[in-house]
């Protein structure tokens, strides 16, 4: 993970080196490119003068860009670059050396050209635009030899100096690796073993594209990249979070159909198959077609184009995630929670996970005893919603439930007093949602893990849940999850969809906090006893 002032440090090192380089290619940098590209990067603007001179110094950086099973989609959005246009970065910052859609070679001089190039070891970045037939290779082949673009890519891999997949395609496989892909298709980092830098979208944004090959250009180093290899600066946030019709989300606002008014008007579009929420990209930020507009600024849902494996799993792309819409069945085997309460003691010396009065996992230390899950929350439902509804989105949140849930709301009307109910009881969280999405009382919590086992989907819904860990205080916040269900439950979820997501967030702060304490007391054996146990409930159930 490189800082602000080590990438500093290698760009003033770079301008020096190239100052008293014999190789140096000075020509003229437009400014204003350069800090645009500084500002997408999201780089301060000291950055600027060195950057601009580095760009002026060096060689245009060779770029090979290989076309494999993919509809040259990524490079149509490459084309419509702007600030630089494709002209400028082109001829500037990059060499497209070798491109098949814009090369005025072909044939045996196509070949050549990347003979010329591998012979010569020069330095190059290698592009990757669609995915890879690394079985039956028979399905891809190019160019005047015939050679497959399995062996292609393995031959130009090896010299690369870096490698961006850039799309879904080569990043994960694509349209053409979904189920139940007949040819074999997969990923470019598949069939390497190199890293590379991911690029996801179906297409990319142009920025997206530019602004990655610019940085490795400029630094000769990677990005810093998240657990799937992607660049932090462009997917290290939720879509949803930057989204413009975020404030309808949490009104409860959602459009009921495509050409309704309330889509026109800036209503959520999650109810009509918007997957924001569980997709990782910048698209509301840097939009496409030189900041013109994005899918739901235009009225369509995002797709999570720039997640692995859309195409199965996340259902019609027009519905919400709900049960009834499902096609691939991701569904867990059910929760035992007898087996649960037999096994219970993880370690009797050390760790216990109770079930018996309320859901806590205790510490056992001698003749001590933590109960380090802390927390506290408002258990009547009523009371809940009359709080919820006390500024304006939440009025709006509530109103909205009311009219979509009449029999639900009129229950909670009339089966729930006045009368505060703090409870440190997560088990009171379940009865929480279940009577918002059922209108009726939760009798068993195994019924709610029911529910959340026989969900089809594997991506959870936020939940908004807090955990601070903190020396020996242990605190989860639920405070912001009250407005989730409802808000999920008008956006078209489900029960079960509740259920699941509830659930498997539980599950990660209880595991993360488990973990906490057990590092903190350096009780490694403790931590082992508890970690075989809680794998089969996260990993095998959630």
């Amino acid at each position: 993970m490189l800082s602000n002032d080590e990438l500093k440090l290698l760009l003033e090192q770079r301008l020096r080196d190239l100052e008293n380089s014999p190789f140096k290619d000075e020509k003229f940098i437009q400014e204003k490119s350069v800090a645009n590209i500084l500002k997408i990067l999201s780089l301060p603007s000291d950055f600027l003068e060195p950057a601009k001179r580095v760009f002026e110094l060096s060689p245009t950086q060779k770029v090979v860009w290989l076309h494999l099973a993919e509809c040259t989609g990524c490079s149509e959005s490459l084309f419509r670059t702007d600030n630089p246009d494709l002209i400028e970065f082109s001829f500037d910052y990059i060499s497209l050396h070798y491109h098949e859609t814009l090369m005025n070679a072909s044939g045996w001089q196509a070949e050549d050209c990347l003979d010329e190039l591998l012979d010569s070891n020069e330095d190059f970045i290698l592009a990757v635009e669609g995915g890879v037939y690394a079985i039956d290779t028979f399905f891809l082949s190019i160019g005047a030899r015939g050679e497959s673009g399995y062996d292609l890519l393995q031959r130009l891999a090896k010299k690369a100096s870096t490698i961006f997949a850039v799309g879904t395609c080569s990043s994960y496989g694509g349209i053409q690796a979904a189920n139940p892909n007949p040819s074999k298709c997969c990923s470019v980092a598949e069939v390497l073993d190199k890293r590379v830098v991911h690029i996801p979208g179906c297409p990319p944004s142009d920025v997206n594209i530019v602004a990655n090959l610019a940085f490795y250009s400029l630094f000769k180093v990677e990005p810093n990249l998240d657990e799937r290899n992607r660049p932090k600066w462009a997917y290290g946030k939720c879509l949803h979070d930057m989204c413009e019709r975020k404030a309808k989300f949490e009104s409860g606002i959602f459009a009921q159909k495509f050409d309704d008014d309330l889509a026109k008007n800036g209503a959520c579009l999650f109810k009509v198959g918007c997957k924001g929420p569980y997709t990782y990209n910048n698209c509301p930020k840097i939009k496409f077609n030189s900041k013109t507009s994005w899918p739901v600024q235009a009225g369509h849902g995002c797709m999570a184009c720039s997640e692995p494996d859309f195409w199965d799993e996340f259902g019609f792309y027009e519905s919400a995630m709900s049960n009834d819409k499902a096609y691939t069945n991701h569904s867990f085997n059910a929760l035992n929670i007898k087996e649960l309460k037999e096994n219970s003691s993880l370690d009797e010396d050390k760790i216990l996970l109770s079930f018996d009065e309320d859901l806590r996992i205790l510490y056992k230390e001698g003749s001590s005893e933590l109960n380090f899950l802390n927390l506290s929350f408002e258990s009547n439902v009523k009371l809940i919603l009359q709080g919820l509804a006390k500024n304006k989105m939440g009025a709006s949140l509530v109103e909205n439930y009311k009219k979509d849930f009449k029999k639900n709301y009129e229950f909670i009307q009339d089966n729930y007093d006045d009368v505060s109910r703090t409870s440190s009881d997560i088990r009171n969280f379940f009865s929480y949602i279940y009577t918002l999405a059922k209108g009726e009382f939760l009798k068993d919590s195994k019924d709610f893990f029911e529910y959340a086992s026989a969900y089809k989907f594997k991506h959870v819904s936020p939940f908004d849940m807090k955990l601070s860990l903190k020396d020996e205080e242990i605190k989860l916040d639920l405070s912001k999850s009250m407005r989730m269900p409802l808000i999920y439950l008008c956006g078209g979820l489900d029960l079960e969809a509740l259920a699941f997501s509830f659930s498997k967030e539980l599950c990660k702060n209880l595991n993360e906090a488990l973990g906490f304490l057990c590092e903190k007391r350096s009780k490694q054996r403790a931590f082992h006893a508890a970690s075989d146990f809680m794998h089969p409930f996260l990993h095998s159930h959630f």
